[in-house]
C-alpha cells in the first residue's frame, strides 16, 4: 500500500512538472508569435509604357503597375497587378516567395506563381464573331541566390521557368537567366541617391532565343515615399520577335 501511495505521488509530481513546462512553453511560443511582426508593403507605379522582360508579354501603352507585399518571417505573398492606364486589363502576377534568413553575405529564396496575361481578341460565339478579353494562363518558378559584398553592392543570379497552361495557344515554355548586378544606393548628394539594377540575361521562349542587356535605374530623395525610375532594355543577338530597344519612364509611391 505504501508502495502504491510512493508511485501515486510520484506519477502526480511527473504530471505536474510536465503541465508546469507545456504552459511555460505555450507562453514562450505564444510571445514568440507576439513578437514577429506581419510585414505589409506595396508599390505604385505610374508609366509611359508599360514593359516586359518577355517580349510577348509586352504592354507598349500607359500603364498601372500595383507591386504589394504581406508576409512574415520567410514567407511572403507578392502580388504584381498591371493594368492600362484607362483601367483595361493588362496582366495579374500572384507570387508566392519563401526567403532565407541573410548571412552576412549571402541569402536567397524561391518562388512561384500563377499569371494571367489579358488581351483583346476575337472568338466566336454562337458562330458570330465577338471582341472578347482573353486570359492567357502560365504557372512559373523562380530561385535567386544573392552574395551581398555591401550596403551599396550585391551580386544576384535570377533563375526562372515558365509554362504556358493554353495548349496550342501563345508561348508553352520560357526560361529566364540573368546575371543581375545590384548598385541600390549611389550617393549623389547629401539627400539624393541613385538606385542602378542593370543585367545581361539569356532569354528562351518555346524554340526562339536571345540574348539582351537591361537595366532599371531611380532617382530617390531620403526619407521621401515618391521616386522616378526608369528601364532601358536592348536586344544584343536574338530571334525572338520584338523591338530592339525598349524603354519607359515611370513615377513611383512606396507606401
Amino acid at each position: 500500500m505504501n508502495y502504491l501511495k510512493k508511485n501515486t505521488l510520484c506519477l502526480k509530481t511527473i504530471l505536474l512538472l510536465l503541465f508546469y513546462n507545456t504552459a511555460i512553453f505555450a507562453q514562450k511560443a505564444d510571445s514568440l508569435k507576439k513578437a514577429e511582426p506581419l510585414h505589409a508593403s506595396a508599390n505604385i507605379q505610374i508609366t509611359n509604357n508599360g514593359v516586359s522582360l518577355f517580349p510577348n508579354l509586352m504592354l507598349g501603352k500607359p500603364a498601372t503597375i500595383i507591386n504589394l507585399t504581406v508576409g512574415k518571417k520567410h514567407i511572403f505573398f507578392e502580388p504584381e497587378l498591371r493594368w492600362r492606364l484607362n483601367g483595361e486589363p493588362w496582366s495579374y502576377i500572384f507570387w508566392l516567395r519563401y526567403r532565407s534568413k541573410r548571412t552576412e553575405h549571402f541569402s536567397w529564396h524561391v518562388g512561384a506563381h500563377p499569371s494571367y496575361v489579358v488581351r483583346p481578341s476575337q472568338v466566336t460565339i454562337n458562330g458570330n464573331l465577338e471582341n472578347r478579353w482573353v486570359a492567357n494562363r502560365f504557372l512559373a518558378a523562380e530561385f535567386v541566390p544573392v552574395l551581398h559584398h555591401s550596403a551599396k553592392f550585391s551580386l544576384g543570379l535570377h533563375i526562372l521557368g515558365s509554362k504556358g497552361l493554353d495548349k496550342n495557344y501563345g508561348v508553352q515554355k520560357s526560361t529566364y537567366v540573368s546575371l543581375q548586378p545590384r548598385f541600390p544606393n549611389i550617393g549623389i548628394s547629401k539627400n539624393y541617391y541613385l538606385g542602378f539594377f542593370p543585367q545581361v540575361f539569356h532569354l528562351t521562349l518555346d524554340d526562339k532565343k536571345g540574348y539582351y542587356y537591361s537595366h532599371m535605374i531611380s532617382i530617390n530623395r531620403k526619407k521621401m515615399p515618391v521616386y522616378l525610375s526608369s528601364i532601358f532594355t536592348c536586344k544584343l543577338n536574338s530571334t525572338i520577335a520584338g523591338d530592339n530597344v525598349v524603354w519607359n519612364v515611370a513615377l513611383n509611391v512606396k507606401l
